[in-house]
């Protein structure tokens, strides 16, 4: 093949690709709670509807949470890398994760409880 033609085909595939991920975000619906675990265990479900701040302790480590404006954000924490904190305000997808502090923010959409076609 022809250079020209290389070019082609990667810009096609480069614009499907782009086309399938902004679909996917556009038609992404944000959770409407997310579920705080700390060790494994689930110690907060919160409205991501209703601004709150929550502390969760964990073996001298400590994180307080933030949800305001439909998304929940690490504000402080206790951890000395703070990657937690800088994940930034999420209201769905990949969980929030502080690894020093065992804790784990998962998003979860408590109107459906199956798939639907």
């Amino acid at each position: 093949m022809k250079t020209r033609s290389w070019i082609l085909l990667l810009s096609a595939l480069a614009l499907v690709l782009g086309l399938i991920v902004l679909v996917q975000q556009l038609t992404a619906r944000p959770a409407g709670t997310a579920l705080v675990y700390s060790d494994g265990a689930l110690v907060a479900r919160l409205d991501l509807s209703a601004d709150t701040r929550l502390r969760v302790d964990y073996a001298g480590g400590w994180n307080i949470l933030v949800v305001e404006n439909g998304a929940i954000r690490v504000e402080e924490a206790s951890c000395p890398d703070g990657d937690c904190m800088r994940q930034g305000a999420k209201s769905g997808g990949a969980p929030i994760i502080c690894l020093p502090n065992h804790l784990s923010i998962r998003f979860t959409d408590e109107g459906y409880d199956g798939v639907s076609r």
